[in-house]
């Protein structure tokens, strides 16, 4: 079966294709591709390494349970971005089973973190946090797809199912907010 696939290598299509076809070592290499990337967007969202351990086993079983599904029923055919909404369905059920609130904080883990944040000092790392915790729960999960999970806009508004523009606004919007709360925090401590 032979079908057309948006953003992705031509290698990565035959991974795909052939993990359709229930090809276990073709899951697996996706699998060992994107393992780190769901892990990374989940523990961003649930702020518990153990939890966003289990919750990427889940997401990937999922993922083998519905692949055969993939591409049917003119859906799109983005495969990150339909992994990713795998992942973000998965966390909007563990919170609804939970009844969790919690908020993020990746100061306590032991989490790898992504090469992005091994730039940022461990003081600033903790400004961010808390300036995305003060986000809405919709700005939280664009700032995780675009700067923790590695999404584009439209994978990211296909992942959310939004617009590609709405998208844009709401990443402007959140960034615009994180800098606004980031300024007021120095200027606090500057005065105390």
């Amino acid at each position: 079966m032979r079908i057309k696939l948006n953003f992705i290598d031509h290698e990565e299509a035959r991974l795909i294709e052939k993990a359709i076809s229930g090809d276990k070592q073709s899951f697996g290499r996706l699998y060992d591709k994107y393992y780190q990337n769901i892990l990374g967007y989940l523990f961003i969202r649930l702020n518990n390494k153990e939890d966003a351990e289990d919750l990427t086993e889940v997401v990937f079983l999922k993922l083998w349970d519905h692949i055969p599904k993939f591409g049917k029923r003119n859906r799109g055919k983005n495969f990150r971005a339909w992994l990713y909404r795998i992942a973000h369905n998965t966390v909007v059920d563990h919170y609804r089973t939970r009844k969790n609130t919690e908020s993020l904080d990746f100061e306590q883990s032991s989490l790898e973190p992504q090469p992005e944040t091994l730039l940022i000092k461990s003081e600033e790392k903790g400004k961010i946090v808390h300036a995305i915790q003060q986000l809405d729960r919709s700005a939280q999960n664009v700032i995780a797809c675009r700067f923790f999970g590695g999404l584009s806009s439209k994978e990211t508004a296909l992942s959310m199912k939004l617009s590609e523009n709405n998208v844009r606004v709401i990443q402007y919007r959140a960034i615009k907010k994180i800098r606004k709360l980031l300024m007021e925090n120095d200027e606090f401590k500057e005065k105390g």
